[in-house]
């Protein structure tokens, strides 16, 4: 090696410098891969009464390391939850408490907000260290209230209040993080009296957003890069807070081109490599959400029978 190096000098040099620099971009982008979140909703909590395995071994086999996994203090009890987590904690997944409603944007409604934060922070208060949920996971799109039309700016105001809230009341005291559900569109709606837009003001105060950008192509036209470039780039610029982009595979009235539902499982992991391989240059880029667990298992299972 050392005679061939005598030899032909630089070349060899160049050589071996590209073969170096191609295995270090190589390695990156793995550690950048491995990173990256795969998260899914898993909304009906009392599967996990029975199903706790099932799930944590599908989780596994798609590489999920996220769940937003509904409260339900009614129907589920506390050592049910305490199971699912330090399970799904073995298999290395991360779960945040999920909860919501449209009705959440109103101020008169905090009390539901409270509830939440106080259920999980007592379970976590009770539970072991690896038993305990790692943030909260609300989806509240206040833009189904009939309101939203009527006197939207007002329902953003309140919104935006009971966000502020949302965080400051779960950080007392805790490390969770909070995090929220927001349509890929939110970069259009302004905070009322402001230029600044509501999905900047979300990036700044939330740990994480997850964009529904519910497309079933990452490139093109009104593909799902187009759809959420902008925010990500801005929360890129501002070096706060990350951004998941959340696809969809449940069975969606809206039309075909709003869900992976169609395509199948398959088409839809190829198209979230060409997403992660495009958005991957993007600090602010934290991964990917399937809309949701039910649906994804379903469609899995629908696609196997086929073949």
């Amino acid at each position: 090696m050392m005679r061939a190096l005598r030899k032909y000098g630089p070349l060899w040099a160049g050589v071996v410098l590209l073969v170096a620099a191609s295995i270090l971009m190589l390695t990156l982008a793995n550690q950048t891969r491995q990173a990256l979140t795969t998260a899914t909703w898993i909304w009906d909590a009392k599967q996990i009464e029975t199903q706790t395995d099932e799930m944590i071994d599908f989780a596994r086999q798609n590489e999920i390391n996220l769940i937003y996994l509904h409260i339900e203090p009614t129907a589920v009890a506390p050592h049910t939850y305490r199971s699912f987590v330090r399970k799904a904690g073995q298999a290395g997944i991360l779960v945040e408490a999920l909860g919501g409603d449209p009705n959440w944007a109103l101020t008169k409604n905090r009390q539901s907000i409270d509830e939440l934060i106080s259920w999980v922070k007592a379970y976590n208060k009770q539970a072991k260290a690896n038993e305990r949920f790692s943030g909260i996971h609300v989806d509240i799109e206040p833009y189904l209230l009939p309101d939203w039309k009527e006197s939207r700016q007002e329902v953003v105001r309140e919104w935006l209040k009971n966000v502020t809230y949302l965080v400051a009341e779960t950080k007392k005291d805790t490390d969770l993080t909070v995090s929220a559900d927001l349509p890929f569109w939110i970069d259009s709606v302004s905070v009322p009296g402001s230029e600044e837009k509501v999905s900047n003001w979300m990036v700044e105060r939330l740990d994480s957003i997850t964009l529904m950008a519910y497309r079933n192509r990452a490139e093109g036209n009104n593909g799902i890069v187009e759809l959420v470039k902008k925010i990500v780039a801005d929360a890129n610029s501002r070096k706060k807070g990350s951004v998941i982009v959340g696809v969809n595979i449940m069975e969606s009235a809206e039309g075909a081109h709003v869900s992976f539902f169609a395509d199948g499982p398959t088409e839809m992991k190829n198209q979230l490599v060409i997403l992660q391989e495009v958005l991957s240059g993007n600090p602010a880029f934290a991964g990917s959400a399937i809309h949701d667990y039910e649906s994804w298992k379903q469609s899995i299972e629908a696609n196997e029978r086929r073949s």
